[in-house]
C-alpha cells in the first residue's frame, strides 16, 4: 500500500480509543483489507474493537488491526472522498467540511487536510472515476476557475475574506492580490462594480489601508498596502468608487481633527 503503516501487526493489547488503524488479514470481508479507520471503543466481553471506517461502524478482532499514523489515515479518508460520486474537483476546504461531518474526524484542522491533499496528490494512484485526487491539493486552480465563471461572485467572496482576515496574514495578502487581478481584468463589468460597492469594498480597503492595529507593519512590507494603492489608482468605475470613498473619509477625519482643535481652550 502507498500509505505508511506502522509495523505493529501483532498487537498485544487493543489500540486505544481514537487511535488510527488499518484493517488487514480479514477473510470474510477481504475487500476491507487496507482500509483505514479510527477506534471508537473496545468491547472486552466480546474481545472485539469497534472501528469507524469511511463513516461506517465495524466490529473486528484486535489481531486484524495495525496501528497507522494519523496522516496515513487522513490521506486514506481524503482518497475515499475524492473517488466518491460527485463533482470531479474537490477543494481542500470542501473536503475539510465533509470530513468534519464524520465523527472520527470531528477535530481535524484545515491545515491537516491541506497537508493530506498534498500527500495524496503526490502519492495516490489515479481514481477510477476520474476524480483525480491531486486536484484537491490546488485551491489556486479552483479560485481561478471560479473567478472565470463568475468574477462578481468571487469579488464578493474575497471581500468577506478580507473583512475576516488578520493584519499581516498571508490570507490577507493573497486576497488583496487576487482582488487586484480580478478588478484589472473585469473592472469594466457592471456586475463586478456592483459586487465591489454592495460588498462595501471601498470601506473594507480603506479600513485595512488606514488601520494601525495588529501586525500592520507586515501589511506594509509584504505588498498588501501597495496593491490596495494600485486598486485606488485603477481607471474606470472601480478606481473611481474606491478613490472617492478614500477622499471622502479623509476629509471627514480632517474635519473631525479640526473640530477638536477648535474646541480646545487656549491660554
Amino acid at each position: 500500500a502507498w500509505c505508511r503503516v506502522a509495523q505493529l501487526q501483532g498487537m498485544e493489547s487493543p489500540p486505544a480509543k481514537g487511535a488510527a488503524v488499518v484493517l488487514h488479514s480479514l477473510v470474510g470481508r477481504a475487500e476491507l483489507n487496507g482500509k483505514h479507520g479510527v477506534v471508537k471503543m473496545f468491547d472486552a466481553s466480546r474481545g472485539r474493537v469497534a472501528v469507524t471506517v469511511e463513516g461506517k461502524g465495524l466490529s473486528v478482532r484486535p489481531e486484524n488491526l495495525a496501528l497507522a499514523d494519523r496522516e496515513a489515515s487522513l490521506v486514506a479518508a481524503l482518497q475515499a472522498l475524492c473517488v466518491a460520486p460527485g463533482p470531479g474537483w474537490h477543494s481542500a476546504k470542501e473536503l475539510h467540511s465533509r470530513l468534519l461531518q464524520q465523527s472520527e474526524w470531528a477535530g481535524v484542522s484545515l491545515q491537516e487536510v491541506k497537508r493530506g491533499c498534498t500527500v495524496l496528490a503526490q502519492s495516490a494512484p489515479p481514481a477510477a472515476n476520474g476524480t483525480v485526487a491531486d486536484a484537491a491539493a490546488s485551491e489556486t486552480e479552483a479560485a481561478e476557475a471560479g473567478a472565470a465563471a463568475d468574477p462578481a461572485a468571487r469579488v464578493a467572496t474575497l471581500l468577506e475574506v478580507l473583512r475576516a482576515s488578520r493584519a499581516g496574514s498571508e490570507e490577507r495578502r493573497a486576497a488583496v492580490e487576487e482582488l487586484l487581478a480580478l478588478l484589472k481584468a473585469h473592472g469594466s463589468s457592471r456586475s463586478v462594480v456592483n459586487a465591489l460597492v454592495d460588498g462595501e469594498g471601498p470601506q473594507t480597503l480603506y479600513a485595512i489601508e488606514n488601520s494601525m492595529q495588529g501586525d500592520w507593519h507586515t501589511d506594509a512590507r509584504n505588498g498588501t498596502l501597495t496593491r490596495i494603492g494600485e486598486i485606488v489608482r485603477l481607471s474606470g468605475p472601480v478606481g473611481l468608487a474606491v478613490s472617492r470613498y478614500r477622499a471622502m473619509s479623509t476629509r471627514k477625519v480632517e474635519a473631525a481633527v479640526a473640530g477638536m482643535h477648535d474646541g480646545c481652550e487656549h491660554d
